[in-house]
């Protein structure tokens, strides 16, 4: 929707207009900076609802208040507490002025938040999908850059480790010595403190058939507010059933334009034949893109200035160039239903350990040690005959044995045991919803879409829905996707049901071996040595047979370094 930035104290106009302007593209539509006597509040705006009204920041008396998102019920909390208010920012004061803090358990919707009220406070949603920056000296903003103009760049080794391990800085670690992220169901007024977390409660009267009744009824009413507001929506296609199962509920309220992305010369990543199925099936107007080399080389640069801070998924480059072709301001994804609902494979293969049993795990866990191995596939065994937490997320890579000996003494421990609540499978779910889903691919959604001026909405991401799918019994929750896809069964072709799970891939790894573009990562180390080189030697060598990820995260940050370090 826009961009917010704010500091604390008196600074020069001139400054926090050249911090917004390098925000630009995340709202064309309006621009504007409001003060109070100890605040200054800036605001760029991408105008969606409420277009001919622009009153942010909004100041009132000796407070200030500043947000990006959407809420997405502002209408009813207008109705349900008699407010004087017409617009989402003046909801936010009202019940601000009547609730504090506690004003954010009543919003729906995904928002970032600052209020000037004696002093700052700021708010994120549950799911952290609209990005909160900030520096305990009072500095914020929605984008890392608008703050570095204020500080020196120092590289944050502690959150390396941790982009090692899930492509990702994990907030409130960035990769940023001293920039921290708001955690998503957290709020700031000095110190981090949290408004809301996850919860499973199991309710055991759920059936299969009015479990799927009820989440059909919810992912529909997930979709329609999402369509709120006074411009065109469109979907994201990608030929999967997540996708495909959006796009044709969105296709039941009103005719749509959906978006597809493509690699000719590649058909084992090229998804557009599925795509075109889906959108001739619900009548959609249809958009292809394709993808080359070229423009992968050509946009890097700006990717990484999107970013802000080094985010190892290689789709986020696909996906900038995709927004670069949709003509619309607001369009919905399929992000979210692989986790709520087991669809990756691999969860299947964690949830293998759960019945396992052993007797002489003690005996070959000594036997693992005695013979190690650089794989993932030692060390998960080594988990679980060492009675340790097995799963650790759906996209770990660089486990700690490997980051202690590619980082060497700059290796710090990364903290996985936050985000394990011992819930079963139901732990896959949350700590996928911590990590993969909030630090990856909500952020590629934000980044890469709103660089383009485009704000993407993802439906399966609803607290509703998944408050109800925490509620469930694990035998009716199951696995493989199996619920979306007997509801994407009266929506989308049978082809698109049954086909087997494809990633948001494309060929990088080829792109990068035939330009010779490895060598970089041994360059930029030899320039700032954080790295073992005799081991980024072997991850090369070795390359995509066992390292594909691992390679894409050095070659990313080596990007990365190169352009803001060195």
């Amino acid at each position: 929707m826009c961009a917010i930035f704010g500091i604390i104290g008196k600074i020069d106009i001139k400054k926090i207009e050249y911090s917004l302007d390098l925000m630009h593209n995340r709202g064309k539509d309006f621009d504007s900076i409001k003060k109070t006597s100890n605040a200054v509040f800036g605001f760029n705006r991408l105008a969606i609802e409420n277009i001919d009204t622009n009153i942010q920041p909004l100041v009132l008396g000796k407070k200030m208040f500043v947000f990006n998102g959407e809420i997405y019920n502002y209408k009813n909390l207008i109705k349900d507490y008699n407010l004087k208010a017409q617009t989402e920012i003046e909801v936010i004061a009202s019940l601000w002025n009547k609730f504090g803090v506690e004003f954010v358990k009543k919003l729906d919707g995904m928002f970032a938040i600052a209020i000037y009220d004696k002093k700052l406070y700021l708010f994120r949603d549950e799911f952290g999908k609209k990005p909160l920056y900030f520096t305990k000296n009072g500095i914020f903003a929605s984008e890392i850059k608008a703050i570095l103009p204020f500080f020196e760049k120092k590289l944050n080794l502690q959150a390396l480790s941790e982009y090692l391990a899930y492509n990702s800085s994990l907030a409130p670690n960035t990769i940023y010595e001293g920039i921290y992220k708001l955690p998503a169901g957290c709020y700031f007024d000095g110190e981090i403190k949290r408004w809301h977390d996850f919860n499973r409660i199991e309710n055991g009267e759920w059936k299969i058939e009015n479990c799927i009744i009820e989440i059909e009824k919810l992912l529909t009413n997930s979709v329609e507010k999402r369509l709120m507001g006074e411009v065109e929506v469109g979907s994201l296609l990608s030929g999967g059933v997540d996708s495909s199962l959006i796009a044709a509920i969105m296709s039941k309220q009103r005719k749509i334009k959906t978006f597809s992305i493509g690699y000719d010369g590649y058909e084992n990543y090229d998804e557009r034949r599925y795509a075109k199925l889906t959108a001739e099936h619900i009548g959609s107007e249809h958009y292809e893109v394709n993808y080359t080399k070229q423009n992968f080389f050509d946009e890097f640069e700006n990717v990484l200035f999107s970013m802000d801070e080094p985010i190892a998924d290689s789709s986020f480059f696909p996906a900038n160039f995709l927004a670069k072709h949709i003509p619309l301001k607001v369009v919905l994804s399929g992000e979210g239903s692989d986790e709520l609902f087991l669809g990756y494979r691999r969860y299947n293969e964690y949830l293998g350990f759960f019945d396992a049993y052993l007797p002489n795990k003690k005996w070959l866990k000594k036997y693992l040690e005695r013979h190690p191995e650089d794989i993932k596939e030692w060390e998960i065994f080594r988990r679980f005959f060492a009675d340790e937490v097995v799963f650790r997320g759906i996209n770990e890579t660089f486990y700690q044995r490997q980051i202690n000996r590619v980082l060497k003494k700059n290796a710090y421990e990364v903290d996985y045991k936050r985000f394990v609540k011992g819930w079963g499978s139901f732990d896959f779910t949350y700590f996928d919803l911590k990590v993969w889903i909030g630090e990856v691919l909500l952020m590629k959604l934000d980044k890469m879409f709103m660089a383009n001026t485009i704000e993407a909405r993802s439906p399966f991401l609803d607290k509703n829905l998944v408050n109800f799918v925490f509620s469930l019994p694990e035998n009716i929750r199951g696995k493989n996707k199996w619920i979306v896809k007997e509801i994407a069964k009266k929506h989308v072709p049978i082809e698109i049901v049954n086909r087997r799970k494809k990633g948001f891939a494309f060929p990088f790894l080829e792109w990068l071996k035939e330009e010779n573009e490895l060598r970089v990562i041994i360059d930029v180390n030899r320039e700032t040595k954080i790295f073992n080189e005799e081991y980024l030697k072997e991850i090369i060598k070795t390359g995509h047979k066992r390292y594909k990820q691992h390679l894409w995260t050095l070659y990313l940050f080596s990007r990365f370094v190169k352009k803001e370090f060195l």
